[in-house]
């Protein structure tokens, strides 16, 4: 029998319930506790939160950074660029102290949203403040900004030191998403690698605009395939997942981006790598510390992290020619001796 303390329970329990479901449903995951905890948001691109890498492993770093911080931590998930500004403007009004864009496209968003709330400190993955075209329309600075920049034409080298050995077709290709720096910078160094190490390999390169469709991706790789190309370097973000399927179908090379991504399919020989993880980990540690400085760009390239790993440990059956080949490669970008190209017009 259902008795007037019984509902009474139930009543409180279903109220409980629907404000922990309003307290989560707006914007992302919550984590942390509350109280003085300081508290910090981060705003991804689009392609989820498990995208197998840029969006899923920059949250890894921030739930590192809560853990060993002892941090309140929010993602506020971008499922279109409509949602850039709102996501940032409420992870602001929210209370977070300080907020992560990640993103290239974000980039003019962070800008705008971080001249509105002056006194909360903000980072962009992949964003570059101030320089040339800023006022003409580019990203400029603000004080309580940072940008964050990767030159990932020095993973990109390495990874094609491997695809000019490694092709037997004598023709190898990059897919990649949006014609956007950060994508480009990986398919320069790529490209200078291939031109150094073989230049009679033939080169092909396609983007899909797109970084989430695996389908675009696949059908990109699929036609490189048909013309020749038997390793395919994906930098489309989620979308390039569809390249490593493609590869793997017809018997080719991969090579993937950002993390490791040999999960993906025997195929993936190496992944070329950004360090993630780790520097959205470090710029959070120096927001605790106090250390935070804004106004400014930091780099996260050899020069700044000389025991940085570029490619992942090989898979499968890669000659040692080939690994050896990229243990040179590695010592020469390290010692400044290689100096790959940042834009497609400057390889030669």
């Amino acid at each position: 029998m259902v008795t007037r303390k019984t509902w009474t329970w139930l009543s409180v329990a279903l109220t409980a319930l629907l404000l922990a479901v309003g307290a989560t449903a707006c914007g992302g995951d919550n984590g942390g506790g509350g109280g003085d905890k300081k508290k910090v948001a981060l705003v991804t691109d689009t392609g989820g939160t498990d995208d197998r890498g840029f969006n899923q492993f920059s949250i890894a770093g921030l739930k590192r950074a809560e853990n060993d911080f002892g941090l309140e931590t929010r993602v506020y998930v971008s499922n279109s660029a409509d949602d850039y500004k709102p996501n940032l403007t409420a992870a602001a009004e929210d209370g977070n102290e300080f907020v992560i864009a990640v993103g290239f496209l974000l980039g003019p968003s962070t800008i705008e949203v971080a001249k509105q709330f002056p006194d909360v400190s903000f980072a962009g993955v992949d964003h570059f403040y101030g320089g040339e075209g800023c006022k003409a329309g580019g990203t400029c600075e603000e004080p309580n900004a940072v940008g964050m920049v990767y030159p990932t034409e020095e993973s990109g080298y390495e990874a094609g030191v491997v695809a000019a050995l490694m092709t037997k077709s004598g023709t190898v290709s990059t897919v990649g998403g949006k014609k956007i720096p950060p994508v480009d910078n990986w398919i320069a160094g790529f490209q200078q690698a291939v031109h150094d190490t073989k230049p009679g390999v033939k080169l092909l390169n396609a983007y899909s605009q797109d970084f989430e469709d695996l389908a675009k991706c696949k059908e990109i790789a699929l036609d490189q395939i048909s013309r020749g190309s038997d390793v395919v370097f994906q930098v489309a973000g989620k979308c390039g997942l569809g390249a490593i399927d493609a590869a793997c179908e017809k018997g080719k090379i991969a090579i993937g981006v950002d993390v490791d991504q040999s999960s993906q399919g025997d195929c993936v020989v190496t992944s070329a790598l950004k360090p993630l993880e780790s520097s959205v980990y470090e710029i959070i540690k120096a927001y605790d510390e106090g250390t935070f400085k804004g106004g400014t760009n930091n780099f996260y390239g050899v020069e700044q992290l000389p025991d940085a790993k570029l490619l992942t440990n090989f898979h499968g059956d890669v000659p040692q020619t080939v690994k050896d080949a990229v243990v040179k490669a590695d010592k020469d970008l390290k010692s400044g001796a290689i100096d790959p190209p940042a834009t497609l017009d400057k390889v030669k």
